[in-house]
């Protein structure tokens, strides 16, 4: 036998294909030390009303007694393509029939017509509104998508997060489900 030598590129090669062909992005999710947030976890959610693609007002001062999901993405955003479709999955479908449980999910920089083929393509059914001069996004930072937060029936934060990071849905899942049963009561 003889003595072979490693061959780097064929090492990295092999490596390469194990990987996933997408990645999920890796991000931190906390808003914690993020200076580009104006909000944190006990604040009052700041008032705000969106119009939705087919022509309703989202307000949350409409949602009080609810416990509400507010999520910001893009259609261009890469990690909001790894969120958005668990969102409709693990919230949306899992709490929409509940009358305590509102959700909207707004387009920061985009229009109802950038965004209505992007969620009938993707069959999307959660409510989404446009946000195309950030009007509605200054309120809670400066930069970075998704974003994403839980408030209270009293419109108090209870859950916030920024980027994509699976174990955050889960915790969003956690908190909604502690805020729904304490607001059903």
């Amino acid at each position: 036998m003889r003595n072979r030598k490693p061959n780097p590129l064929a090492a990295c090669l092999a490596i390469a294909l194990l990987l996933p062909a997408n990645p999920i992005p890796a991000q931190s999710c906390s808003t914690e030390k993020d200076p580009a947030t104006h909000t944190k976890v006990g604040d009052q959610m700041p008032a705000f009303t969106v119009a939705e693609p087919e022509g309703t007002q989202f307000a949350l001062a409409s949602q009080r007694g609810k416990v509400v999901v507010i999520n910001f993405w893009a259609t261009w955003c890469e990690p909001c393509k790894f969120e958005i479709p668990r969102l409709e999955k693990e919230v949306w479908l899992r709490y929409k029939d509940n009358p305590n449980f509102s959700m909207v999910a707004i387009a920061r920089e985009q229009t109802a017509a950038d965004i209505t083929p992007f969620r009938n393509a993707n069959h999307f059914t959660f409510p989404i509104a446009a946000d195309p001069g950030r009007e509605t996004y200054k309120l809670f930072a400066d930069s970075g998508i998704p974003r994403t937060y839980v408030v209270n029936a009293s419109g108090k934060i209870l859950f916030q997060s920024v980027g994509y990071c699976p174990d955050a849905i889960d915790q969003l899942n956690h908190t909604l489900a502690q805020a729904l049963a304490t607001t059903s009561k």
